[in-house]
C-alpha cells in the first residue's frame, strides 16, 4: 500500500523523469512506438512501472501531464493494473477499452460475492425487496434453529451463524444486481462472457418439512430476461435436518447482460404457527475471471436465448456434524 507521502514522492519522480527526456529524440521515437501500440524499453517501461504502482485516483491525474503520459497510461497501464489486481497476468483483452480496465482495478469485480446481505446478518429488508411475507413474516435466526450450524468450511459465512426463515404461507423477496455498478463493463460482458456462478445454502428443521424455491434472472438494461435458473425442493424425510446447497453456471449468455436478479424463498409445509418454513443463507452471485479460451461473443452475434435451465446442479448436502 503506497501512502500520502509515498504518492507525492513518486509523482515528483515520474515529473522528474519527464523533465529529463522531453523533447530529445529519445522521447520522439518513444511517442512513434507508443502510437503504433509496440512497447519499448528505457524510458517506457520505466515510466510503466512507476505508474502502475500509484493509486487509482492519481494515476487519472497522470493522465492530465501531457499527450504521451495519457497514450501510455491509456494503452498500457491501466490494464496491467487491472491484471495485477486479479493477479493473472496476461489475460485480458488489450483492444478493451481503458475505462474497463480502471473499473475492473477500482472495483475488483471478479471472484467476490456480488450479493449484499447475503444470509441476513443486517435484517430482512436490507438490500431485498420483500414480494409476500405470508404467515409469520420473513425472519433472520442467529444461530439457526433446529439444523445444525452452518458448514464452517464456507468461506461465504465468514464464521458466523445468520440465516433467513420463512414461516407458514409464501415468504418471496428479491436482490437485484446493477453489475456495471459492481465495476463490469459492457465490453467484459459482451465480449468476454465471464462465467457467472450463482448458489445458495438452504435447510429446513428436523421435525417440519418445508418447501424451497431459487430462481436466478440475467437481464438487459429493459429487464428482458437473458437466461434463467429456476431450482425448487420440497426438503422432506432424509434432507430435512442438515444444510443443502444448490449452485448453477451461467455460461453464452450473448449480448446486453447489465442486471441479475436473485429471488428466493419458500415455506413449511405443516403450517404451524411461527417460523418452521425453509432457511437460507449464502446467497451468491460470483463473476469468474475470465480465462484466456472462454468464449468472445462476436460483435454481430446477437444471441436472444432465454432458455430456462431447471433443477440443473441441483443441490449437495453438507454434513456439519
Amino acid at each position: 500500500m503506497i501512502t500520502k507521502y509515498q504518492n507525492i514522492e513518486l509523482y515528483k519522480k515520474l515529473c522528474h523523469i519527464s523533465q529529463l527526456y522531453h523533447g530529445n529524440s529519445c522521447c520522439q521515437n518513444l511517442y512513434i512506438k507508443i502510437s503504433n501500440g509496440t512497447i519499448s524499453r528505457s524510458y517506457q517501461e520505466l515510466l510503466a512501472e512507476f505508474l502502475c504502482h500509484v493509486d487509482n485516483k492519481t494515476l487519472l491525474n497522470c493522465q492530465l501531464v501531457c499527450k504521451r503520459w495519457k497514450i501510455l497510461i491509456h494503452s498500457y497501464v491501466w490494464r496491467k493494473k487491472a491484471e495485477m489486481t486479479l493477479n493473472r497476468p496476461h489475460i485480458l483483452d488489450t483492444d478493451m477499452p481503458w475505462k474497463a480496465y480502471y473499473m475492473i482495478a477500482k472495483k475488483k469485480p471478479f471472484e467476490k460475492n456480488l450479493m449484499k446481505n447475503h444470509s441476513g446478518e443486517h435484517g430482512v429488508q436490507k438490500y431485498w425487496k420483500i414480494f409476500t411475507n405470508g404467515g409469520d413474516h420473513w425472519k433472520v435466526e442467529n444461530p439457526p434453529l433446529g439444523v445444525p450450524p452452518l458448514p464452517k468450511n464456507v468461506p461465504v459465512f465468514e464464521g458466523k451463524e445468520y440465516c433467513f426463515v420463512t414461516s407458514y404461507n409464501n415468504c418471496f423477496k428479491m436482490q437485484l444486481i446493477d453489475l456495471e455498478a459492481e465495476g463490469l463493463s459492457s465490453y467484459v460482458l459482451d465480449v468476454l462472457q465471464p462465467t457467472i456462478v450463482v448458489s445458495e445454502w438452504y435447510s429446513c428443521r428436523w421435525d417440519c418439512p418445508a418447501h424451497y424455491e431459487c430462481t436466478v434472472e440475467l437481464l438487459r438494461s429493459d429487464n428482458k430476461v437473458m437466461k434463467t435458473f429456476q431450482f425448487h425442493d420440497d426438503i422432506e424425510g432424509d434432507k430435512q435436518n442438515q444444510w443443502l446447497n444448490v449452485s448453477h453456471e451461467f455460461k453464452d449468455y450473448g449480448l446486453g447482460l447489465k442486471k441479475i436478479s436473485f429471488y428466493h424463498g419458500g415455506m413449511d409445509k405443516s403450517f404451524w404457527a411461527g417460523h418452521y418454513g425453509s432457511k437460507m443463507a449464502g446467497a451468491c452471485v460470483i463473476v469468474k475471471i475470465p480465462e484466456n479460451d472462454e468464449h468472445r461473443c462476436e460483435e454481430g452475434d446477437t444471441d436472444t436465448n432465454t432458455d430456462t435451465d431447471t433443477d440443473t446442479d441441483t443441490y449437495k448436502s453438507s454434513n456439519t456434524d
